[in-house]
């Protein structure tokens, strides 16, 4: 059994009232959940808030509801806490998790990122949406894709991969074992323009 779960609360520190903003048309958090549906991915699609408004839009699309502790409302609570929390209540085999703050993530996306796992679930025990950058990047007054000493092409650089945060996906096994939403062996799917997207500040959402 393969379920999503869609944590999408009410409150929003950096954007306020920000998944009941108007995004191209429609409000924000409408866009996830319309886009999972639209995959034909899942057995069952939970949204887990602690809003009346969601609840009834996703209801109304047939979706499941788990209401949100009011402990992973907070700042504090993480990707990883909410999952572990939704694996707690809802045993499955495959779980992925998706998010309002990623509204132009494609229905097609998602069903190749389920239908990638799926099929390699013997190599991969996790996905993750990605986009890549080319260059030459330092942390720490440290450089992490190239060798100063050795400075290669422009066209030879090796890409570094950021997170969009907007899919993951992991099977029971390694969610039990590792409590992250990231296994051991992740499959990176990489997305490009604007799929994205992921709408943490203003300038995200124009």
């Amino acid at each position: 059994m393969i379920n999503c779960f869609i944590p999408i609360k009410s409150y929003s520190e950096r954007i306020k009232d920000k998944n009941f903003l108007i995004f191209n048309g429609k409000k924000l958090y409408t866009h996830i959940i319309n886009a999972s549906i639209e995959s034909n991915s899942f057995d069952h699609i939970y949204i887990d808030t602690d809003s009346k408004e969601i609840e009834e839009f996703a209801l109304s699309k047939n979706c499941k509801l788990i209401t949100r502790k009011p402990e992973l409302s907070l700042d504090t609570a993480n990707g990883n806490d909410l999952l572990n929390h939704h694996q707690s209540l809802v045993d499955c085999d495959y779980y992925f998790q998706l998010f309002a703050t990623a509204p132009n993530l494609k229905p097609d996306s998602i069903k190749n990122c389920v239908e990638s796992l799926v099929k390699n679930q013997k190599k991969y025990d996790s996905i993750l949406t990605v986009k890549k950058h080319f260059g030459w990047f330092w942390y720490n007054n440290i450089p992490v894709t190239y060798r100063p000493s050795v400075l290669p092409r422009s066209q030879d650089s090796k890409p570094i991969l950021e997170e969009t945060t907007g899919l993951y996906g992991i099977t029971k096994e390694a969610l039990i074992k590792c409590r992250c939403r990231i296994g051991n062996n992740p499959f990176f799917y990489e997305l490009n323009g604007e799929e994205c997207v992921d709408i943490d500040w203003q300038k995200d959402l124009k």
